[in-house]
């Protein structure tokens, strides 16, 4: 099997359609626009910048029209984008550089200071560095890219104002770059389902950062199933909320809606007022992580909006607390709380509206071609309602980890991807993700689940945020230790804190400490950091802020 240019298909079918709208200045480009722009791009890379087939264009910026048009030249030039994380430090990005080694550098505006750290101490670029803001922002300027170096060009030392150093020529802007182009429409050939087409990085938080490898196949197999679980069309408006260098950003549903022909409003960063908006004017598609929809929830327009073209409403990425769920239902929508990872390409599980109404928190039955297993210790499949690691197998699932076959062979045994996440299903076959296994703790012999205990805090009335881990005790060898964010205003205390738990779980999973903070540390996806809980709270003596 094989993968077409299916923008160029939406462009011959719908030229004058809006493929892609600024949320912040309301420009749109329409799907013939959308292609001459990203054929472009196919042609600075393939003959300005000479760059074979396979090789990695890194891009560090943040979402805007252009991020999705060089997405798809280079998958017309046939070359491997690299999404970066525009929030990591240059430390931080070193060593993902040096696992993509990549052959040219997008950069946007904003971004410069960083992409100078990183590329003064990285060995020259075998092609060309471009800087590229992005077309979103306050300023809601034209994107101006800031040139092109070869490879031996000498690179500015840390902190050194753009374009200053001797040995740097002029960065040109991104605008003429693309304009000095012929403007002939670049179709992508027919591309394999395995090949690779750009590359996510994970957060690196338990060790060496490990690049993704995402696939053609794997971006229309979470297209079909999209369309199959939310009859997503091309007649539907999303809005794009979540950054573009992970899974959720790209892949729901920004690739889907522009597979089916429809139009993704880009937002440079999430703003709960702009997504406020836009969700009740003209949007019909929308997902969020749950720390999206607590703060939609929290502005103060929220209890106005009546979001009359909205269609479907999905979540995901960390457990959804049912008292926010609550929340928006109380307002008459119903959030369809899914489960996949980036490498899963990413949907795995997107439940219908009855099932997310009849059981809050299930994800739903697998979809489309995706197989799911749930396993104990020994590999062996557990009956219902019995807890195991997710097993999930098909054609959405990566094929490894790029440069890293050590850690390919660790998650993909026997074809079936390991996710490290404690599930069941229940006797309607309907999944139930727990949490995961890393963030379980045994105390007294019990498995303890902070999921469990986080989502019945969040429906303690003062509470805003919650997270639980697991500490070291010299009696039960680990005990629970919240750490709690609260409302304004509110006021508690770890004895009160206990007090409502103790009443509500066992005893061996009520918080043994509590600590009150300003705000969770999150990664990029919105999921809580709990490795940096754990660095800063991993003795329960530790002060409280």
């Amino acid at each position: 099997m094989y993968v077409v240019d299916w923008l160029h298909k939406q462009a011959l079918h719908h030229p004058h359609k809006a493929a892609l709208i600024d949320s912040a200045s309301g420009e749109a480009r329409s799907y013939r626009q959308v292609d001459e722009r990203a054929s472009r791009f196919a042609e600075l890379v393939r003959e300005r910048w000479r760059l074979a087939p396979g090789a990695r264009v890194a891009v560090l910026a943040a979402n805007s029209p252009d991020y999705l048009e060089m997405l798809y030249g280079c998958a017309k030039a046939g070359v491997v984008m690299v999404c970066l994380n525009w929030r990591l430090p240059a430390g931080e990005l070193a060593p993902i550089l040096d696992d993509a080694q990549p052959s040219a550098f997008v950069c946007g505006e904003e971004f410069l200071s960083v992409a100078d750290a990183l590329l003064s101490g990285h060995a020259p670029l075998p092609g060309a560095v471009v800087r590229a803001p992005a077309t979103c922002g306050p300023a809601e300027r034209g994107p101006a890219v800031r040139g092109s170096a070869g490879a031996g060009d000498v690179r500015p030392a840390p902190g050194t104002p753009a374009g200053r150093h001797a040995g740097l020529p002029p960065w040109p802007d991104y605008e003429a770059a693309l304009e000095a182009s012929s403007g002939r429409i670049v179709e992508m050939p027919c591309r394999p389902m395995d090949e690779p087409w750009y590359l996510l990085y994970t957060s690196g938080t338990t060790g060496r950062p490990k690049g993704v490898i995402q696939t053609y196949g794997m971006t229309f197999f979470n297209a079909v199933h999209a369309m199959l679980a939310t009859k997503l069309s091309g007649d539907d408006v999303l809005l794009a909320a979540l950054p573009f260098f992970h899974t959720g950003g790209l892949n729901l549903y920004a690739n889907p809606i522009l597979f089916a022909g429809g139009t993704v409003v880009v937002m440079r960063q999430f703003d709960a007022g702009e997504a406020l908006r836009w969700l009740d004017s003209e949007i019909t598609q929308f997902l969020g992580v749950p720390v999206v929809y607590l703060f939609i929830a929290q502005h103060p327009r929220f209890a106005a909006a009546r979001f009359p073209k909205m269609r479907h409403w999905s979540a995901g990425g960390s457990p959804m607390p049912l008292a926010l769920i609550g929340t928006w239902a109380a307002r008459g929508v119903t959030i369809c709380f899914g489960f996949g990872m980036t490498e899963t390409g990413p949907s795995v599980f997107i439940p219908d509206e009855a099932t997310a109404r009849a059981k809050p928190g299930s994800v739903g039955k697998p979809v489309g071609t995706m197989l799911t297993r749930v396993v104990d210790r020994a590999g062996n499949d557990c009956a219902p309602n019995r807890r195991g690691e997710l097993l999930i197998k098909g054609p959405g699932v990566t094929p490894g980890y790029w440069n890293n076959a050590q850690a390919t062979q660790a998650a993909i045994r026997d074809g079936w991807l390991h996710t490290g996440d404690v599930a069941y299903f229940d006797d309607d076959g309907d999944y139930w993700i727990v949490d995961r296994l890393k963030d379980m703790f045994i105390s007294g012999g019990e498995n303890v689940y902070p999921a469990e205990i986080e989502n019945l805090l969040y429906q303690m009335p003062g509470v805003a945020e919650a997270a639980v881990i697991g500490v070291p005790d010299p009696k039960w060898v680990e005990v629970g230790l919240a750490v709690i964010v609260l409302e304004p205003g509110a006021w508690l205390d770890e004895a009160s804190v206990q007090a409502w738990c103790r009443e509500r779980l066992a005893g061996y999973k009520v918080p043994r400490h509590v600590r009150f903070v300003d705000v969770l540390p999150r990664t990029p996806a919105g999921k809580v950091e709990k490795p940096a809980l754990r660095q800063r709270f991993g003795e329960p003596s530790c002060n409280v802020r």
